[in-house]
């Protein structure tokens, strides 16, 4: 298997050998109002259904210990001098900063710090829905993929991040206020539509002692408010599909991240276009903007 990840609570599973049906294509223009935002990155790094690490490295997580880790980043608008296959074509990858100093978390030992470095990231578009963990289908407007280096390392217990790893994340994002402005509107409009329509059945079923060419006039509306009905159900459920889940992050700037997503290292040193590499699921993270954090304070 060469690649498997989920993305939380979307849970976008990717097979990039496997092949379900699942296309995206890369950010095309140069810039995203993600540009020179600041977020807070939270690793939960842990056993996760479905991954190999305790395959790989025998005993790792079994304890169910979780290992958390707080880590500040910009994304910058900075061509990156490298690229991941995993993230995004080069030229469509953009420099990733660590803000702020080490990270620490408290393990038996005491008081510990995490050293991150960092790396790379590009936007990818889906082309089609993407199932979830559920089995419905979700579509964000982008598959945020990026990465960090950890070349400290860090263990509590038996789990444990190795030294000089590089760790990717993946996560859905809404990069385009305004866009999400019109689908919110629509979906406002498609509700009310709907509800009228629910309306004018109501009453049309009520009516009584029609004679035959207003039974006619009415059996011909019920059959176009059908029509109607089911396209405006169908637009309804792919708005949903498509807009933020409730408890995504936002940017002062209108930009939304989905409030979980996905963290997985490589499992081999197989290069990742060769057949045999491997990904391994490492935990999950959240995600908060800077502007939710001082709410959250205040």
């Amino acid at each position: 298997m060469r690649a498997f990840y989920c993305v939380s609570p979307l849970c976008l599973v990717v097979h990039t050998c496997l092949g379900l049906g699942i296309t995206v294509a890369a950010l095309q223009l140069p810039t995203s109002s993600l540009e020179s935002t600041r977020w807070k990155l939270r690793l939960d790094v842990g056993l996760q259904p479905g991954t190999w690490m305790p395959k790989r490295f025998p005993g790792w997580g079994e304890s169910g210990a979780r290992l958390a880790l707080d880590v500040d980043v910009e994304f910058s608008g900075g061509s990156s001098p490298s690229q991941e296959s995993l993230v995004g074509p080069k030229d469509m990858t953009y420099v990733l900063n660590v803000c702020g100093g080490t990270s620490k978390f408290v393990s038996e030992a005491g008081e510990q710090q995490v050293t991150f470095v960092g790396g790379g990231w590009c936007i990818q578009r889906p082309k089609n829905n993407i199932r979830n963990s559920e089995g419905g289908a979700v579509r964000p407007e982008g598959l945020l993929c990026f990465w960090l280096d950890c070349p400290s390392g860090a263990t509590r217990r038996d789990v444990k991040i190795f030294p000089d790893t590089r760790i990717f994340f993946t996560t859905g994002i809404w990069d385009d206020p305004a866009v999400l402005g019109l689908r919110e509107e629509e979906y406002k409009e498609a509700v009310a539509e709907l509800q009228t329509l629910v309306d004018r059945t109501r009453d049309y079923k009520s009516e009584e002692n029609l004679n035959i060419i207003d039974e006619a006039r009415k059996y011909r509306q019920l059959v176009a408010d059908a029509k109607e009905f089911e396209r405006l159900k169908q637009r309804k459920e792919q708005l949903e599909r498509e807009a933020p889940p409730a408890q995504a992050s936002q940017a002062s700037n209108g930009v939304q991240i989905a409030p979980t997503g996905s963290l997985v290292i490589k499992g081999n040193k197989i290069p990742d276009w060769f057949p045999g590499s491997e990904y391994l699921i490492l935990g999950t993270f959240s995600t908060k903007a800077p502007s939710e954090l001082y709410k959250t304070q205040a």
